[in-house]
C-alpha cells in the first residue's frame, strides 16, 4: 500500500505537518506514518504523533540522509516536512527542509508552521509555465485513488515585460488558447479545472490567486535548485503562502519542447475553460 511520510521534529510545525500528511493520504488512499530523527530528544515529536493517532518510526543517522532514504522507499508517494521552526524564521525554507527537498527525488510537501491546513484537499492551484516539463507537476497530484477527485485552478502568468498583443476578437482567440493550454498541460485525471491568467510577478501572484480561489494546496514543478538566483518562484511562494506547497521534481525544458510549446495568449483577461466548484 502507498504511504505518505510526515517528518516530525521538535518545532511548532509538527501539528500542521501531520494534518497535511493526513489530507494527502486521504487523497491517495495511502497509509500515513510519522518519522523522526532524534537530535535533542523526541518528546515533542512523539507527543504530536500520539495526539494524531499516527504511528511514529524513529530513524537513525544524520537527519537529512535518514529522511531522504526513508522518502526514497518505493511505496512512498510524498514526504511532508515543516518549512521552518517558527513563523518568524528568516528563511522561507529551513536548512534541513532545503537539504531534503533538493536531494529527494520524490514530491515533498512543505508546510509553514502557521499553515492553514484543510481537513481534505479538494482544490489545488497549479501554476504552469507553458512547457512540456511543467505538465509533469499536476500529473503527480492527478494520480489519486479511485473514487477520489481533486479540482484544479491552473494559473498561467504573463510577466509584465512580455504582455501579449491584443487582437480585435480577443474573446474568441483566448477561449481557443485556453482550451489548447489545458489539453496539453493538464492530465485528464483531475476533476473540474479552471484556467486563470494574470499579469505580474509570479512569486507574488501564486499565493494571492490560491487564496482568491480557496485552494487547499499549491503544486509547483521545480528543478531542485536552490542556489543563489535559482527558484525565485519557489522561494517567493514559500515566503508568502500560508498553504502547504508541494514541490514536484521535473526535468528542465529542452529545445524540442521550446520548439513545440504553444504560442503565447493574445489577451490578458481572466478566463475559465471549465467551471470550477463554487
Amino acid at each position: 500500500m502507498n504511504k505518505v511520510l510526515a517528518a516530525l521534529d521538535n518545532s511548532l510545525a509538527g501539528t500542521a505537518v501531520v494534518a497535511t500528511a493526513q489530507a494527502l493520504a486521504e487523497l491517495f488512499a495511502a497509509e500515513i506514518e510519522a518519522v523522526h530523527v532524534p537530535t535533542n530528544g523526541d518528546r515533542s515529536a512523539r507527543g504530536t504523533a500520539e495526539a494524531a493517532g499516527v504511528p511514529l518510526r524513529t530513524l537513525s543517522g544524520p537527519v537529512v540522509e535518514a529522511l531522504v532514504e526513508a522518502g526514497e522507499a518505493p511505496d512512498v508517494v510524498a514526504l511532508v516536512v515543516g518549512a521552518r521552526g517558527t513563523p518568524a524564521g528568516r528563511r522561507p525554507l529551513g536548512r534541513t527542509a532545503a537539504a531534503v527537498a533538493t536531494a529527494l527525488r520524490k514530491p515533498i510537501v512543505v508546510v509553514p508552521p502557521d499553515a492553514a491546513v484543510a481537513g481534505a484537499f479538494r482544490r489545488i492551484l497549479v501554476p504552469l509555465e507553458g512547457s512540456l516539463s511543467a505538465s509533469l507537476s499536476p500529473a503527480w497530484i492527478a494520480e489519486v485513488a479511485p473514487g477520489r477527485t481533486v479540482d484544479a485552478v491552473a494559473l498561467h502568468i504573463h510577466e509584465e515585460k512580455s504582455i501579449p498583443a491584443f487582437t480585435d476578437q480577443p474573446q474568441h482567440e483566448h477561449a481557443a488558447w485556453s482550451r489548447e493550454f489545458l489539453r496539453r498541460y493538464l492530465p485528464s485525471g483531475l476533476g473540474a479545472v479552471r484556467l486563470e491568467t494574470r499579469v505580474g510577478h509570479t512569486a507574488e501572484l501564486v499565493p494571492r490567486v490560491a487564496e482568491e480561489h480557496d485552494c487547499d494546496l499549491i503544486v509547483l514543478g521545480w528543478s531542485q535548485e536552490l542556489s543563489t538566483g535559482r527558484a525565485p518562484v519557489v522561494r517567493g511562494t514559500l515566503e508568502r503562502s500560508r498553504l502547504p506547497v508541494a514541490l514536484v521534481p521535473v526535468q528542465p525544458v529542452t529545445k524540442l519542447e521550446d520548439a513545440i510549446a504553444i504560442p503565447p495568449a493574445r489577451t490578458v483577461e481572466r478566463s475559465s475553460a471549465t467551471s470550477s466548484r463554487s
